[in-house]
């Protein structure tokens, strides 16, 4: 694939830095991103992961980074630009699947994105000043903006963007959200629909915001990962793994090899109890709440074992730069081993309630269908990909310091795209994970104790790319270093960002009734794909600061009782 890159790119490339044989740093001057982002996209099948925007202070830089997902190598095009009123010409309609990323980077950095007609903000509240951009250098550590209490302006409310420009009054807005029942958490999604029938979609986000990335340029490298676990609960074990797969991947390090194996077992368990929780989530929303109930119940072994091996049922902290910080212990294994196989007839179970059930076939078969050609264009991950027929698992060509290559297991892929498929792809991962984990276990039998964790005690300068198959897909994490004890930068991107929007074409189209679930079969992580503070009434009533102190009493509190 370089020899093609070379040859098809030619002059366009100002400079081509190979930080290792799967990490490639491609400087081209922005005059020629649309052309370059065509070729590899459209030409070579390199799919595009994300974009990752740079402050400099002498300019600005953003990174395209676009993944060759049958070797695992990562081509990335360096582009620079003016630091005051930067402009790049937009690739939004080249790449579908980058119409997000332009958004954010417009409103975080200042960048204008010269062609894209909506660049409207994404993750911001709408009091938030204009001008004032929160990732550029320029912006203080821990600066706070002041918002009105009295401005109607300062009240987050949807993003209204659907009219009836065609004049057909036969059409009505629904909203999903941005608090509904059938959400796991607050988004809002506008459906205008003709009878029972969807015919366009507006997604808005920004309810959850946290400036993760911010927070991270403040922290030492150590306590990142324990930042970046807080991202998500159900993928406390999928953010720090890529995280510290970036820092090994900047500093140029390997793991011990019984590290590696209990990184992929506490990983898999997550994946597990992923998939169990999203199962009774997806029967819940069907209205087949025994199926809710009897995920739920069979949860709770994957969360015993969880406990068991790091102490905790989720927040797991296992994950360290240069390996885990515990080990498993030998003599426990065998327990372990039992305890795990009881989850396979639980699976075995679930299996045929999808695979049997006519209900759940007449509410899930030709539902919510993604096709692979617009899988391919939303640039989607994880089983919303393997559903839609796309061979795609980050695990089998691109994770070195873990166990992946070392065991024997498959990869699920189906072909209708349905939400039908995309349940059965992940009931099927649960038989692969079960048999990760097994093998994991038999390997640390026979290796010992102790021996898990290289020491690191400098970072140099450069830069680092982690990613992770999550749950949901790949988790994606960049890391920039100058040689201090903190990122320069910290690119976050989890798989719902790029999920989610791909409800544009697999929502529309259907019915009414099976909007819900067509929106929760891609399994849609906000917290993860937004990265709190609490407003209300115009009013920020909570801040992150405020939310620690308030934790710290309540635990102060809780101590003095039991005493």
């Amino acid at each position: 694939m370089n020899d093609k890159i070379k040859e098809r790119l030619k002059d366009k490339i100002v400079s081509w830095q190979e930080k290792n044989p799967k990490r490639h740093y491609i400087e081209i001057k922005k005059e020629h991103l649309r052309d370059s982002a065509t070729i590899l996209f459209t030409e070579l099948g390199l799919r595009f992961a994300i974009a990752t925007a740079l402050d400099n202070v002498k300019n600005m830089e953003v990174l395209y980074h676009f993944s060759d997902d049958t070797t695992g190598v990562i081509f990335s095009l360096r582009v620079a630009t003016d630091r005051d009123g930067g402009r790049i010409p937009t690739i939004s309609d080249i790449i579908t699947g980058s119409k997000w990323i332009e958004r954010e980077i417009h409103e975080l950095f200042g960048i204008t994105f010269t062609g894209n007609d909506n660049l409207q903000r994404l993750l911001l509240d709408p009091a938030w000043p204009e001008g004032v951009y929160p990732l550029r250098k320029d912006y203080a550590y821990g600066r706070k903006e002041e918002l009105s209490d009295e401005d109607e302006e300062s009240l987050r409310r949807p993003n209204i963007k659907i009219d009836d420009e065609d004049g057909d009054k036969q059409c009505t807005i629904i909203p999903i959200g941005p608090y509904h029942p059938l959400q796991e958490e607050p988004e809002f999604f506008e459906l205008k629909v003709r009878g029972e029938k969807v015919v366009s979609l507006n997604i808005n986000l920004g309810y959850n915001h946290r400036s993760i990335e911010k927070i991270s340029e403040g922290k030492h490298w150590d306590q990142v990962t324990f930042l970046v676990e807080r991202i998500c609960g159900i993928c406390s074990c999928s953010h720090p793994f890529a995280y510290v797969l970036a820092v090994e991947d900047l500093a140029g390090i390997e793991i011990p090899e019984r590290a590696k194996y209990i990184r992929c077992v506490i990983a898999e368990l997550e994946r597990i109890h992923s998939h169990l929780l999203w199962l009774g989530l997806a029967g819940h929303f069907l209205g087949y709440n025994t199926v809710w109930m009897w995920a739920w119940k069979y949860r709770e072994t994957v969360l015993d074992l969880c406990e068991q091996i790091s102490g905790n049922r989720n927040h797991y902290a296992m994950m360290k730069a240069g390996g885990v910080r515990r080990d498993i212990v030998n003599s426990e294994i065998d327990d372990m081993k039992a305890n795990l196989k009881t989850i396979v007839s639980k699976i075995d179970m679930f299996k045929g309630a999808v695979l049997d059930d006519p209900v759940i076939h007449a509410r899930t078969k030709n539902v919510g269908v993604l096709s692979r050609e617009d899988a391919i264009r939303y640039c989607v991950t994880g089983p919303t990909a393997r559903a839609s027929g796309i061979s795609q698992d980050i695990r089998k060509i691109d994770i070195a310091n873990s166990a992946y290559g070392l065991v024997d297991w498959n990869m699920i892929v189906l072909k209708n795209g349905d939400v039908f498929d995309k349940a059965v792809c992940r009931v099927l991962e649960m038989y692969e994970s079960v048999r990760i984990i097994d093998q994991c276990f038999d390997k640390l039998k026979e290796l010992q104790e102790g021996n898990i964790c290289t020491e690191i005690r400098d970072l140099p300068a450069g830069e680092g790319i982690g990613r992770y198959e999550a749950p949901r897909g790949e988790c994606w994490h960049y890391v920039k270093s100058d040689g201090g004890n903190t990122p320069v930068r910290h690119k976050i991107r989890a798989p719902s960002y790029m999920n989610i929007l791909s409800n544009e074409v697999a929502a529309v189209g259907g019915i009414v009734s099976d909007a819900a679930i067509t929106l929760a079969a891609v399994d849609p992580c906000y917290c993860c794909t937004e990265r709190m503070q609490a407003v209300e009434n115009g009013k920020i009533k909570y801040d992150w600061e405020s939310l620690i102190k308030m934790s710290r009493e309540k635990t102060m509190k809780l101590k003095a009782e039991q005493k």
